[in-house]
């Protein structure tokens, strides 16, 4: 069964579906088949990128420990959590992963052709499926866990080859903003578990709480963009 399970979730035709094994190790494993699918598609995708475009070169985009970790539980519970209790259909989680990846093009903050993250963009594709296909088997926790570990380490790789400095927190503000925003969105999304998965009634005020933290935190944000 795990043999006939792996094959038919490796296969293309079912990847808007839910995994066919739901075990950890098989998650883990979809995990690390579509990252490095991912990474092929980063390494072929930056070298044709540089050998095009004159004077293109891969953006660096300061990263820290914190900010790491904290965006696999935002960007998890954003693009993939919300809409799947909101909705649950494929396609309109789907099309709230593709949002999610394209934004990855705009990661440097310069909307230039020499400046686009194409590397970045191209890794991110095959991820929709996993997360896409992970929330839907009911194992959104696996999708955030994943996420977040996988920025983790590559971060403490870069660091270790030296390609990176690395530290906990960048920009105290902006890095301690995107945490609480993470927790907000988790939060939202735990909200939405309960309410549709195990059909308990949740005080529509609830939501308010970490709809404000957000709303909050972007004003912020934001603000800190408009006057730098």
């Amino acid at each position: 069964m795990d043999k006939n399970s792996s094959l038919m979730d490796l296969n293309p035709k079912n990847w808007l579906k839910p995994f066919h094994n739901t075990s950890v190790w098989h998650l883990f494993k979809m995990g690390l088949f579509y990252h490095f699918l991912g990474l092929i598609l980063m390494f072929l995708g930056s070298n044709l990128a540089t050998s095009v475009i004159f004077d293109y070169s891969t953006p660096q985009i300061p990263v820290s420990i914190s900010l790491a970790i904290s965006a696999g539980f935002f960007e998890e519970a954003v693009f993939f959590g919300i809409p799947t209790y909101l909705s649950g259909h494929p396609l309109v989680i789907l099309g709230s992963g593709i949002i999610w990846s394209v934004a990855h093009l705009f990661n440097s903050g310069i909307i230039s052709i020499e400046t686009l993250a194409y590397g970045g963009f191209l890794f991110s594709v095959p991820h929709i499926f996993f997360s896409l296909r992970t929330w839907t088997s009911g194992k959104g926790w696996f999708a955030i866990a994943f996420h977040s570990g996988w920025n983790f380490s590559f971060l403490m790789m870069y660091c270790g080859m030296g390609l990176r400095e690395c530290s906990i927190i960048n920009d105290g503000k902006f890095d301690v903003l995107n945490i609480i925003m993470a927790i907000a969105t988790v939060f939202m999304v735990y909200l939405a578990y309960i309410s549709k998965v195990k059909k308990k009634i949740i005080n529509r005020y609830f939501y308010l709480i970490p709809v404000a933290i957000l709303i909050i935190g972007l004003f912020f944000l934001l603000e800190e963009q408009i006057l730098f």
